[in-house]
C-alpha cells in the first residue's frame, strides 16, 4: 500500500494518546517526568535504517511484545536501565539491589508495561482486541536489538514503523519506543482516522517533534 504525507499524520494522531500513555507509566516508575523528543515515522522499514542511530559500543536493555504479527518495542540504554531498575526495585521489589541479573529482569518487565500502555489506546481507537505475547527480553547493541525485533516481525506486506524517543531531564534517563505495524494495521489505522477540527489541530500539535519518510 502507499503511504501518504497525510497518512503518516492520522497514524501519528492515533498513536499519540497511547505515547502518553507509555510515558505517564514511566513518569510512575522512575518518578520523574518524561518528555518526547521526536518521533520518525517510516514507510516500508528496515532493520539497517536504525542501526546505527547511536553510537555502536552502547549497550541497551528491553523487550518487544507482538499482536496479530505486528511488534512493540521498548529499549533503554545500559545508563539509563541502571537509574530505572533501581527506581523500579525500591518501589516494588524492597529496595533490593540492582544486579545485572535483576537489571535485566527489570527492563524487561518495565519495557512490557510501557509498550502495553501503548498499545491499549490504539486497540481503543481501532475497536479491537490487541492481546500482547508475553514480553522477549533483549539486550545488547542497538542493531542487535532492532534485528532481533524485524526478525521475529510476522506481519502482512510491508512494515510500517513509528520510532519515538523520550528523555527525563531529572535523572538524564532516555527511551526509545518503536512500533512495527503491517499493512493490515495501518489501514485499520487509517480506516480509524477521524477528520474533523480536533484530529487536525492535534497533527498541527505534534508537527515540530514530527520526521516522515515516505517511500
Amino acid at each position: 500500500m502507499e503511504i501518504t504525507r497525510q497518512d503518516n499524520k492520522a497514524v501519528l494522531r492515533l498513536i499519540e494518546k497511547g505515547i502518553a500513555a507509555g510515558a505517564g507509566k514511566l513518569a510512575k516508575i522512575s518518578r520523574t517526568q518524561w518528555e518526547i523528543r521526536e518521533i520518525l515515522l517510516q514507510a516500508y522499514a528496515k532493520p539497517e535504517d536504525y542501526a546505527e542511530l547511536r553510537p555502536p559500543n552502547q549497550y541497551f536493555f528491553g523487550a518487544y511484545c507482538q499482536a496479530e504479527g505486528n511488534m512493540l518495542l521498548s529499549y533503554f540504554s545500559s545508563r539509563s536501565a541502571a537509574l530505572i531498575t533501581q527506581a523500579f526495585l525500591a518501589g516494588n521489589r524492597g529496595g533490593r539491589q540492582a544486579t545485572p541479573q535483576m537489571q535485566e529482569l527489570a527492563m524487561a518487565e518495565v519495557s512490557n508495561i510501557v509498550v502495553n500502555a501503548v498499545a491499549g489506546p490504539l486497540a481503543d481507537h481501532c475497536g479491537m482486541a490487541f492481546i500482547l505475547s508475553a514480553p522477549t527480553s533483549v539486550r545488547g547493541s542497538r542493531a542487535d536489538i532492532i534485528k532481533a525485533a524485524f526478525g521475529d516481525f510476522s506481519g502482512t506486506g510491508k512494515i510500517f514503523s513509528a520510532r519515538i524517543d523520550m528523555s527525563s531531564k531529572e535523572i538524564a534517563a532516555d527511551c526509545t519506543l518503536m512500533l512495527m505495524l503491517d499493512d493490515l494495521m495501518v489501514n485499520r489505522i487509517l480506516n480509524a482516522a477521524g477528520g474533523g477540527s480536533e484530529g487536525k489541530q492535534a497533527g498541527r500539535s505534534c508537527d515540530s517533534r514530527l520526521h516522515s519518510i515516505v517511500d
